[in-house]
């Protein structure tokens, strides 16, 4: 029997699209699928992508933002591979922004009102609203998550709190707070305890972990995976002391990073490895060498002019740093769940150093790696990936963002899609 076309989504160069025909006009070539029980394969610029079922997918498939800084009422669509273009100002760092302090809030290591998650100052300037309200779309394996946070500020005494969090699955609540009362809800959407919670953090990342609430607990887990990066190697620390599951918002704490993926994932590191001696020259491996009690200094090793050397972290380059970065949360962190939201990773990277690693993601995307957003203004990003997952940010008059797709003008006039953009023709 023959799937229905609902039921399956393509995959081709890490990319997807929903499909009903039989047949598909892939970047100018006519690809043919015959439609099996089994996953049928398709081969695009040398790589191979597949049928998939749709419930594997796990991914953040919406956002939407409201009342904070030039976001108003802005709605945002992801996919499994997603650029984020736009002008200095138009708000992709902001997106960025969101994701990170709602990670920290349902992780339990922030609050509301702390200064770097939503302060008074997030705000948008141009209204007189006191209310922020956030919501997630997230999609893992067939069931369909909606989050949503409302924050509300006082001006006078510039405080926040949470006057609204809630959590449904395929439109039944799992988790609700509201006016300081949380009421829990079993996977079978019965109605479990209640109780009273603190105004000024996620309640629902203080819900511990039971056997009638495991989709609670998937969100929950999923969310917390999700890196959110903009890499600033000058920073990057070469001794720590001990392992970090996270990474730091710019990687300064790289070291314990890697040093907490090196424990978990052993068998990953021949083909890290690899990868890292293809673009950095002379490349040989890395190493964690005992510095002391606890500590240990991040080494890389070098077999070059003849001779083998290692130098610190912190004594190579930027560029080169930023590679090893790059590569291990493609290669390293693969298979662990984690969703990356990186903001301008071609910062720091030679012309040829970035292709290599662009195809790299885009074949983990939807497989080993659930989802990759980018945020660049890099042309090569543009014309690799604007074309088929490029979201545009543009500012209107009323000084508002909006996002629209870049399907439309990427074959417009038969320019690259970088120097449309450049030429401003986009409007």
């Amino acid at each position: 029997m023959r799937p229905g076309p609902a039921k399956w989504m393509l995959i081709v160069s890490g990319l997807s699209q929903d499909y009903s025909r039989k047949s598909f006009k892939i970047r100018m070539r006519v690809v043919r699928a015959e439609w099996s029980c089994s996953c049928c394969l398709l081969v695009d610029r040398g790589r191979c992508g597949g049928l998939f079922p749709r419930e594997e997918f796990i991914m953040i498939r919406r956002m939407y933002i409201d009342n904070f800084k030039c976001l108003v009422n802005f709605e945002l669509p992801l996919q499994e591979l997603t650029l984020i273009l736009g002008q200095n100002g138009s708000g992709k760092t902001s997106v960025l922004d969101v994701i990170f302090k709602l990670r920290q809030l349902l992780s339990g290591n922030a609050k509301v009102t702390d200064r770097d998650i939503f302060p008074l100052s997030t705000l948008t300037r141009w209204q007189a609203v006191d209310l922020q309200v956030f919501e997630l779309d997230v999609v893992l394996a067939r069931h369909e998550y909606r989050y949503r946070l409302e924050v509300e500020h006082e001006r006078s005494t510039r405080r926040a709190r949470v006057s609204l969090e809630r959590l449904e699955l395929s439109g039944h609540p799992l988790f609700l707070f509201q006016q300081g009362e949380v009421q829990l809800f079993r996977d079978d959407h019965s109605v479990g305890p209640a109780f009273s919670a603190d105004w000024t953090e996620s309640a629902l990342a203080r819900v511990p972990s039971r056997h009638d609430n495991t989709h609670l607990t998937r969100f929950l887990d999923f969310i917390r995976k999700v890196v959110v990066c903009g890499l600033y190697p000058a920073s990057f620390r070469a001794e720590c002391s001990s392992e970090d599951a996270v990474l730091d918002r710019n990687a300064s704490n790289f070291a314990a990073w890697y040093r907490h993926l090196l424990l978990e994932r052993q068998e990953l590191v021949p083909e890290f490895t690899e990868a890292l001696r293809n673009v950095i020259t002379g490349f040989r491996g890395i190493r964690m060498e005992k510095m002391g009690l606890d500590t240990r200094a991040l080494m890389v090793m070098f077999d070059e002019f003849k001779t083998q050397f290692q130098l610190r972290l912190d004594e190579i380059s930027d560029g080169q740093r930023a590679l090893i970065a790059l590569y291990s949360l493609v290669c390293l962190a693969a298979g662990q769940g984690h969703t990356l939201f990186l903001d301008e990773p071609d910062n720091y990277l030679a012309l040829a150093e970035i292709q290599p690693w662009i195809i790299q993601v885009a074949d983990a995307c939807g497989t080993t790696l659930p989802q990759a957003v980018f945020c660049s203004h890099h042309p090569e990003l543009i014309d690799y990936l604007g074309g088929d997952c490029g979201v545009f940010l543009e500012r209107e008059s009323s000084g508002v963002t909006r996002a629209r797709s870049l399907v439309e003008i990427a074959s417009n006039d038969g320019l690259r899609l970088s120097e449309v953009i450049a030429r401003g023709w986009q409007q």
